[in-house]
Protein backbone atom coordinates (compact mmCIF):
# COMPACT_ATOMS: atom_id res chain seq x y z
CA UNK A 1 0.00 0.00 0.00
CA UNK A 2 1.52 3.60 -1.07
CA UNK A 3 1.11 6.21 1.08
CA UNK A 4 -1.38 9.30 0.24
CA UNK A 5 0.54 12.43 -1.00
CA UNK A 6 -0.76 13.55 2.03
CA UNK A 7 0.22 11.36 4.28
CA UNK A 8 4.03 11.85 2.63
CA UNK A 9 3.97 14.94 3.25
CA UNK A 10 3.12 14.26 6.75
CA UNK A 11 5.30 11.51 7.51
CA UNK A 12 8.16 14.16 5.76
CA UNK A 13 7.69 17.06 8.79
CA UNK A 14 7.82 14.56 10.82
CA UNK A 15 11.10 13.27 9.89
CA UNK A 16 12.45 16.69 9.63
CA UNK A 17 11.28 18.09 13.20
CA UNK A 18 13.14 14.35 14.68
CA UNK A 19 15.88 14.93 12.55
CA UNK A 20 16.85 18.93 13.81
CA UNK A 21 16.02 18.50 17.15
CA UNK A 22 17.92 15.07 17.06
CA UNK A 23 21.26 16.56 16.44
CA UNK A 24 22.18 20.24 14.93
CA UNK A 25 21.71 20.00 11.12
CA UNK A 26 24.75 19.33 9.08
CA UNK A 27 25.65 21.23 5.75
CA UNK A 28 23.24 19.28 3.52
CA UNK A 29 20.13 19.90 5.88
CA UNK A 30 21.01 23.53 6.21
CA UNK A 31 21.23 23.94 2.26
CA UNK A 32 18.05 21.86 1.52
CA UNK A 33 16.17 23.91 3.82
CA UNK A 34 17.35 27.28 2.61
CA UNK A 35 16.77 25.96 -1.40
CA UNK A 36 13.24 25.08 -0.38
CA UNK A 37 11.93 28.37 0.09
CA UNK A 38 9.62 29.96 -2.19
CA UNK A 39 10.87 33.02 -3.78
CA UNK A 40 7.24 34.14 -4.74
CA UNK A 41 6.35 33.85 -1.22
CA UNK A 42 7.86 37.17 1.13
CA UNK A 43 8.19 37.60 4.86
CA UNK A 44 5.98 40.05 4.69
CA UNK A 45 2.80 38.46 3.19
CA UNK A 46 -0.14 39.19 4.76
CA UNK A 47 -2.68 36.06 3.58
CA UNK A 48 -3.21 34.64 6.94
CA UNK A 49 -5.68 31.77 6.03
CA UNK A 50 -5.03 28.42 7.23
CA UNK A 51 -3.53 27.05 3.77
CA UNK A 52 -1.10 29.72 3.80
CA UNK A 53 0.46 29.74 7.64
CA UNK A 54 2.12 26.21 7.58
CA UNK A 55 3.63 27.40 3.83
CA UNK A 56 4.42 30.94 5.32
CA UNK A 57 6.53 28.83 8.20
CA UNK A 58 8.13 26.65 6.39
CA UNK A 59 9.87 29.95 4.67
CA UNK A 60 10.68 31.53 7.83
CA UNK A 61 12.72 28.22 8.32
CA UNK A 62 13.83 27.96 5.01
CA UNK A 63 15.62 31.84 5.84
CA UNK A 64 16.81 30.89 9.18
CA UNK A 65 18.72 27.93 7.52
CA UNK A 66 20.01 30.05 4.81
CA UNK A 67 21.41 32.70 7.07
CA UNK A 68 22.81 30.17 9.41
CA UNK A 69 26.87 28.04 8.79
CA UNK A 70 27.09 24.67 10.27
CA UNK A 71 28.93 26.00 13.05
CA UNK A 72 26.89 28.64 14.43
CA UNK A 73 23.98 25.76 14.10
CA UNK A 74 25.96 23.26 16.12
CA UNK A 75 26.44 26.44 18.49
CA UNK A 76 22.90 27.48 18.47
CA UNK A 77 22.12 23.58 19.79
CA UNK A 78 24.38 23.29 21.94
CA UNK A 79 23.59 26.32 23.73
CA UNK A 80 19.91 25.82 23.83
CA UNK A 81 19.45 21.71 24.64
CA UNK A 82 22.74 20.85 26.50
CA UNK A 83 24.04 21.22 29.94
CA UNK A 84 25.72 20.34 32.75
CA UNK A 85 22.38 20.71 34.46
CA UNK A 86 19.04 22.18 33.36
CA UNK A 87 19.24 23.50 29.63
CA UNK A 88 18.12 26.62 28.68
CA UNK A 89 15.54 24.23 26.68
CA UNK A 90 14.49 20.87 27.72
CA UNK A 91 13.41 18.78 25.44
CA UNK A 92 11.86 16.37 27.20
CA UNK A 93 7.99 15.72 28.23
CA UNK A 94 7.96 14.36 31.61
CA UNK A 95 9.55 17.86 32.74
CA UNK A 96 7.00 19.69 30.94
CA UNK A 97 4.47 17.38 32.52
CA UNK A 98 5.43 16.90 35.94
CA UNK A 99 8.26 19.15 36.91
CA UNK A 100 10.54 16.23 37.40
CA UNK A 101 12.97 13.81 34.51
CA UNK A 102 12.24 10.10 33.99
CA UNK A 103 8.65 10.42 35.26
CA UNK A 104 5.18 8.58 35.20
CA UNK A 105 4.49 9.99 31.62
CA UNK A 106 7.82 8.53 30.76
CA UNK A 107 6.52 4.83 31.86
CA UNK A 108 3.00 5.23 29.86
CA UNK A 109 4.88 6.32 27.07
CA UNK A 110 7.45 3.21 27.11
CA UNK A 111 4.23 0.86 27.52
CA UNK A 112 2.33 2.22 24.37
CA UNK A 113 5.82 2.28 22.87
CA UNK A 114 6.01 -1.83 23.27
CA UNK A 115 2.59 -2.07 22.46
CA UNK A 116 3.15 -0.77 19.23
CA UNK A 117 6.28 -3.04 18.74
CA UNK A 118 9.05 0.00 18.96
CA UNK A 119 11.54 0.60 21.24
CA UNK A 120 14.83 2.73 21.79
CA UNK A 121 17.90 1.48 20.09
CA UNK A 122 20.60 -0.03 21.71
CA UNK A 123 22.89 2.92 21.21
CA UNK A 124 20.46 5.76 22.26
CA UNK A 125 21.05 7.05 25.27
CA UNK A 126 18.07 9.85 25.52
CA UNK A 127 14.64 8.58 27.36
CA UNK A 128 12.20 7.73 24.78
CA UNK A 129 9.87 11.08 26.28
CA UNK A 130 12.72 13.28 23.97
CA UNK A 131 10.58 15.37 21.21
CA UNK A 132 12.51 13.95 18.70
CA UNK A 133 11.85 10.06 19.61
CA UNK A 134 8.60 11.26 19.80
CA UNK A 135 7.98 12.40 16.06
CA UNK A 136 9.98 9.75 14.99
CA UNK A 137 7.52 7.91 16.40
CA UNK A 138 4.87 9.44 14.78
CA UNK A 139 6.69 9.71 11.40
CA UNK A 140 6.78 5.37 11.92
CA UNK A 141 3.34 5.49 12.54
CA UNK A 142 2.17 7.91 9.64
CA UNK A 143 4.35 5.67 7.24
CA UNK A 144 3.29 2.04 8.51
CA UNK A 145 1.77 1.22 5.10
CA UNK A 146 1.68 -3.08 6.56
CA UNK A 147 -1.36 -1.04 8.88
CA UNK A 148 -4.84 -0.93 7.14
CA UNK A 149 -5.60 2.88 7.14
CA UNK A 150 -8.08 3.37 9.87
CA UNK A 151 -6.07 1.36 12.46
CA UNK A 152 -2.86 3.22 11.29
CA UNK A 153 -5.16 6.54 11.67
CA UNK A 154 -6.56 5.31 14.94
CA UNK A 155 -3.10 4.97 16.01
CA UNK A 156 -1.76 7.77 15.17
CA UNK A 157 -4.14 9.61 16.60
CA UNK A 158 -4.06 7.97 20.10
CA UNK A 159 -0.30 8.71 20.14
CA UNK A 160 -0.40 12.15 19.61
CA UNK A 161 -3.14 13.26 21.30
CA UNK A 162 -1.42 11.34 24.73
CA UNK A 163 2.19 12.17 23.99
CA UNK A 164 2.59 14.79 22.40
CA UNK A 165 -0.19 17.31 22.15
CA UNK A 166 -0.35 17.76 26.09
CA UNK A 167 2.82 19.59 26.11
CA UNK A 168 4.16 20.38 23.16
CA UNK A 169 2.87 24.36 23.08
CA UNK A 170 5.14 24.66 25.68
CA UNK A 171 8.41 23.96 24.22
CA UNK A 172 7.14 26.20 21.57
CA UNK A 173 6.98 28.53 24.34
CA UNK A 174 10.18 27.95 25.43
CA UNK A 175 11.93 28.17 22.17
CA UNK A 176 10.03 31.42 21.31
CA UNK A 177 11.40 32.83 25.03
CA UNK A 178 14.79 31.69 24.16
CA UNK A 179 17.18 34.95 23.60
CA UNK A 180 19.74 33.17 21.87
CA UNK A 181 17.54 30.91 19.58
CA UNK A 182 17.45 31.88 16.00
CA UNK A 183 17.14 29.03 13.83
CA UNK A 184 15.61 27.19 16.76
CA UNK A 185 13.08 29.83 16.96
CA UNK A 186 12.00 29.57 13.62
CA UNK A 187 11.71 25.30 13.86
CA UNK A 188 9.55 26.08 16.95
CA UNK A 189 7.13 27.90 14.95
CA UNK A 190 7.50 25.44 12.62
CA UNK A 191 6.33 23.05 14.77
CA UNK A 192 3.84 24.73 16.44
CA UNK A 193 1.83 25.29 13.39
CA UNK A 194 2.60 21.79 12.00
CA UNK A 195 1.20 20.30 15.41
CA UNK A 196 -1.68 22.39 15.72
CA UNK A 197 -2.95 21.65 11.93
CA UNK A 198 -2.28 17.63 13.10
CA UNK A 199 -4.44 18.29 16.51
CA UNK A 200 -7.14 19.63 14.59
CA UNK A 201 -6.84 16.84 11.75
CA UNK A 202 -7.43 14.37 14.89
CA UNK A 203 -10.20 16.31 16.65
CA UNK A 204 -11.76 16.29 13.06
CA UNK A 205 -11.28 12.42 12.63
Amino acid sequence: MNLAPEDLARANCYALLARLFQAPPDASLLAALAASVDVGSTEDNQDASEDAVLPAAWNELGIAASRATVASASAEYTDLFVAIGRPKVVLYASWYLTGFMMEKPLAALRDDLAALGLARQDEVREPEDHFAALMEAMRHLVGDSDRPEVQRLALQQKFFLAHIDPWSDKLCDALDAAQDANLYRAAGNFMRIFLALEKDFFQVE
